[in-house]
């Protein structure tokens, strides 16, 4: 078995279960290094926990060290680093207008299409595994029940995706609405479990990079109507995404986040900021 310094065993792979695991991301890092800070990107910012108030100082994002091994995390880099190119071009799409502190939200679906299917089931399933893997007395821990071993078959093992797993994707509007720069990103959000839908109900899980938030159905039957039916990705090459303006209410607790860090984050960026 591997050592660590002091003769103790290193944590293994949850995966292979044979190499070492080695200090993971939770989030891909490519996500948290775009976030934007005025005047200048790549600066430090401030993990939160609004429910009880802690916070911490990051680079890179949230990092959990007895999860994977370098080869097993690479297997979810492919899927990251197309989710990170794909959110990219779609934040750049025209949804309405925005000048100085006034917008104009045009709602409703956006069509764009995706080069391979399925890349970003894959890697929505692989953060949902990842936040469930992470022991559950510590705050990032999230509970997808028996989705956890599922989304690990179809993210490292290639197992098909069945018809109750399924994603969408909304633009994020608080993000639109609230910042300065539409094409910016000013944060992210980790994942959320509840239930959504109207008519139809269902176990959902959400999480916010790339100006979106990311809703996965957690192997429920049927199709949520809490989307348009057009706008969930499984086996589809043409997609879209959905605009609507609940979407400011998923992230309303980031503002006040943002304002009771605001010192904190000038203290943090002040030798970037002087540049």
């Amino acid at each position: 078995m591997p050592k660590t310094k002091g003769d103790i065993p290193a944590p293994i792979c949850l995966v292979c279960r044979e190499h070492p695991a080695i200090r993971a991301h939770l989030l891909p890092k490519s996500f948290v290094r775009e976030i934007y800070y005025e005047p200048k990107a790549d600066e430090k910012h401030l993990i939160i926990h609004p429910e009880t108030g802690r916070k911490y100082q990051s680079n890179t994002g949230l990092i959990e060290r007895g999860i994977l091994c370098a080869h097993c995390d690479n297997i979810l880099g492919r899927f990251e680093d197309f989710a990170f190119q794909m959110l990219k071009r779609l934040r750049a799409v025209r949804i309405g207008w925005k000048i100085g502190k006034h917008s104009y939200i045009n709602q409703g679906t956006y069509p764009f299409s995706v080069a391979v299917v399925d890349e970003l089931v894959r890697f929505a399933c692989g953060v949902l595994w990842k936040y469930s893997s992470v022991p559950p007395d510590k705050p990032s821990h999230i509970d997808i029940g028996e989705c956890r071993l599922l989304f690990e078959s179809i993210c490292f093992h290639g197992a098909a995706i069945p018809e109750g797993v399924d994603v969408f994707i909304e633009r994020d509007l608080l993000s639109f609405a609230a910042f300065p720069d539409p094409t910016q990103v000013y944060y992210y959000c980790a994942p959320s479990v509840g239930r959504r839908g109207n008519q139809t109900s269902h176990d959902l899980s959400w999480f916010s990079v790339g100006g979106f938030t990311i809703y996965v159905k957690l192997n429920q039957p049927g199709i949520s109507d809490f989307a348009p039916k057009e706008c969930w990705m499984r086996g589809r090459q043409t997609c879209f995404f959905n605009v609507d303006t609940r979407s400011i209410e998923v992230n309303s607790s980031v503002l006040n986040s943002i304002r009771r860090t605001r010192d904190d984050l000038a203290k943090l960026n002040k030798g970037i900021q002087a540049k």
